[in-house]
């Protein structure tokens, strides 16, 4: 592709040229970042924002080597690994099936992928993030979809206090993992640039090759010291192969656990094939900031451009005329302004802020059959139109340096055209109110407790309006399709106490409406997503660190969930008649979400430059199947890495699941038997086992 020979281009002259141009540089040692301050329209300290927030900096995704986002997250209370044919995460655990779940940004600007939305959380390289915000109380900032929490992906950039600064990674890793990213960067009188470059590949733990490039340019003017305009392009080529579109059933997990091809069954040796996945993802973005003592200014306009060819290959050697190929293409136009102006009018500081945001989005998708070239392709072939305008007006109000109040209120309107070759013609039109209202009390300079209230919605992926269209009928009419709407009731505590405990504490209690899952009907055919009832979530998050002595820092972060249906019905399978019934899910736990997670981590010192960091991760037992009859077992992980600190040089060593526990993802919402007495026929996504790497980075 024209795109990776370009990216494999830049970046080999990113390795070369850099070593000529600073060989007689200074060299300095590389500095902490200052404290971290939540990317808002009005800057403010994580302590004193009324919210449930969590910051990744970059060197703590160095520290843990995480590949992509979903290994990075997992660890932050609250966020759950909901990975199975795709990388997925859940906040709170309220995703739904086939969806994506959080509001995904990169610098800002939402990340619409496709139309399932998935954001495709494998596509974004870590190595050109310098943090990561995530946001799991519900705001009025980010529009429809942060009532499913938000996150907030801030890529590297330029700086101007030096001309010329350099680094090189390389790393290399179990199934043939290589991992290798160089980022340039500085600044000339009034102008910063950065350019980074990464390359990636793996053959995976079950076999399943994935190559990666990427390249991420920036560049800007500084008018002054508060103004500045800059211009921002990414490169992105994805190529991967994948056992999954069809799950592993308990045979072929216990006897092909690693394997990309495996058996039909136990009788049928006859070979399932795998798919494979060309992206390639292109953006450019104008932005402008002010960041005034009184005034702060934010905006930008973007366009963003993706295609995509999927072949799904599962049926070459056993019904090769099913064997089909998907080529996608996406454009999205965006548009964003944001303001704020602080007053101060004796003990009263105010600060409103103002914001608006335009996006209009086109997707088309072809598909072909080789095998089979008169297949009707009218329900494959089409086209989706999806446009969304957001407004909102939000309040900051601090009394004397001790109460606050946060309030404001936002106002979306969505719409979205979808239309087939059938032809089926789709439209729908929704305008949604969001409030938040927040009061907090600051008892000292380091400790804040607040409330929290608010309203939100999620608005349907467009795949959903699809599967109503082509397969609802009168069960499932597309017109009927509501957006999920969410009241989020919070309490916070926030207290630095000492350098040897800091404390996030946060308790919560979600009201979702018209919460979706799949419906089916009496004959037991899928009639795709559908509104199907109420449920409530209540939790308890808690992140607590610190740094007790010079040699030793330890983390903790920990989950305690409780998701139930509160109302709804759905199609099951009866015990042990293995029938289809219909059945209410009342009082019901949500499936696939467990009570219990929690993460304890120890960083030890022994000696200058040298880190010794070991991470257990528990996660507990979960429901399979709406009916609560089928539990997946908990599970813990041992994580460990070690690096070593010398002048110019970083060393490290790490390993992922130092035991090897088998792990896998379980589904079986209906509660399938394998037939009537039988066991349940649960189907399984592998995830990854053991995994050791070593790498080296130089810093110019």
């Amino acid at each position: 592709m024209k795109a990776k020979k370009i990216i494999a281009l830049v970046f080999f002259i990113m390795f070369l040229i850099p070593v000529i141009v600073f060989a007689q540089n200074k060299k300095e040692e590389i500095t902490e970042l200052e404290e971290i301050v939540v990317t808002a329209i009005n800057k403010t300290k994580v302590l004193d924002t009324p919210a449930s927030i969590s910051i990744i900096t970059y060197r703590e995704l160095e520290q843990m080597g995480a590949k992509n986002l979903v290994e990075a997250l997992r660890k932050i209370p609250g966020v759950y690994d909901t990975s199975s044919k795709d990388p997925a995460i859940s906040i709170r655990g309220t995703r739904s099936s086939m969806a994506g779940g959080p509001v995904i940004l990169i610098d800002g600007i939402p990340q619409k992928i496709g139309d399932y939305r998935y954001n495709e959380l494998s596509f974004i390289p870590v190595s050109q993030i310098e943090r990561i915000e995530v946001i799991r109380s519900a705001g009025i900032t980010y529009g429809p979809g942060s009532a499913r929490g938000v996150i907030n992906v801030i890529t590297k950039k330029g700086i101007s206090k030096r001309p010329f600064n350099f680094d090189i990674t390389a790393s290399y890793g179990a199934w043939n993992t290589a991992n290798s990213y160089s980022n340039f960067y500085g600044g000339i009188k009034k102008w910063d640039y950065l350019l980074s470059g990464a390359y990636y590949r793996t053959d995976g733990y079950e076999n399943e090759d994935q190559e990666r490039s990427s390249l991420l340019m920036k560049l800007g003017y500084n008018l002054s010291n508060e103004s500045r305009i800059g211009i921002r392009g990414t490169i992105i080529n994805r190529d991967s192969e994948s056992a999954y579109g069809l799950e592993k059933k308990q045979w072929q997990l216990d006897n092909f656990r690693r394997e990309l091809h495996f058996p039909r069954s136990q009788s049928n040796s006859t070979l399932w094939w795998h798919t494979e996945k060309e992206q390639d993802d292109s953006s450019v973005a104008l932005e402008f900031s002010h960041d005034g003592e009184t005034l702060k200014v934010n905006s930008c306009v973007s366009w963003t451009g993706y295609n995509e060819t999927f072949k799904d290959l599962h049926s070459l050697y056993v019904r090769p005329i099913s064997v089909y190929e998907d080529d996608k293409e996406q454009n999205t136009y965006t548009f964003m302004f944001k303001s704020s102006y602080n007053i101060s009018m004796g003990n009263l500081d105010y600060v409103i802020s103002l914001g608006l945001n335009m996006e209009d989005l086109d997707f088309h998708q072809d598909r072909k059959y080789p095998y089979n070239p008169g297949r009707n392709l009218s329900r494959y072939i089409f086209d989706i139109d999806e446009t969304q305008y957001g407004f909102f007006c939000d309040n900051d109000l601090l009394f004397g340096r001790k109460w606050g109040l946060k309030l404001g209120g936002r106002v979306d309107e969505v719409k979205l055209k979808f239309q087939d070759r059938v032809p089926t013609r789709v439209e729908q039109a929704r305008t949604m109110w969001s409030f938040a209202i927040a009061p907090s009390y600051h008892f000292s300079e380091s400790a804040n407790i607040y409330l929290l209230l608010s309203r939100n919605y999620w608005f349907p992926s467009p795949r959903y309006f699809a599967w109503a269209a082509e397969r609802g009928g009168n069960l499932n009419k597309p017109e009927e399709l509501k957006p999920e709407e969410s009241h989020t009731y919070e309490v916070g505590y926030k207290h630095m106490i000492t350098s040897s405990l800091n404390i996030n504490l946060t308790a919560f209690f979600i009201d979702y409406k018209d919460k979706f899952s799949s419906y089916y009907d009496t004959t037991g055919t899928w009639r795709g997503m559908k509104n199907i009832g109420e449920a409530e979530y209540k939790g308890i998050e808690l992140e607590a660190n610190g740094r007790p002595s010079q040699w030793f820092g330890y983390r903790l972060t920990g989950t305690c969930l409780d998701a139930e249906w509160v109302k709804g019905k759905a199609r099951v399978y009866d015990h042990p008649s293995n029938r289809r019934i219909m059945r209410d899910l009342d009082g019901r736990q949500i499936h696939r979400i467990p009570k219990y997670t929690w993460v304890i981590g120890m960083d030890f010192y022994p000696l200058k430059g040298l880190r010794f960091s070991t991470d257990i991760n528990y996660y507990g037992s979960y429901y399979v199947d709406y009916l609560n009859r089928i539990k997946y077992k908990a599970r813990t992980a041992v994580d460990a890495n070690i690096s070593y600190y010398l002048k110019d040089w970083r060393f490290w060593i790490l390993s992922k699941n130092i035991f090897n526990r088998k792990i896998e993802t379980a589904i079986n919402p209906s509660g399938r038997l394998t037939g009537p007495n039988g066991e349940p026929d649960n189907a399984y996504y592998v995830q990854d086992g053991r995994y050791i790497e070593a790498g080296i980075t130089y810093y110019f």
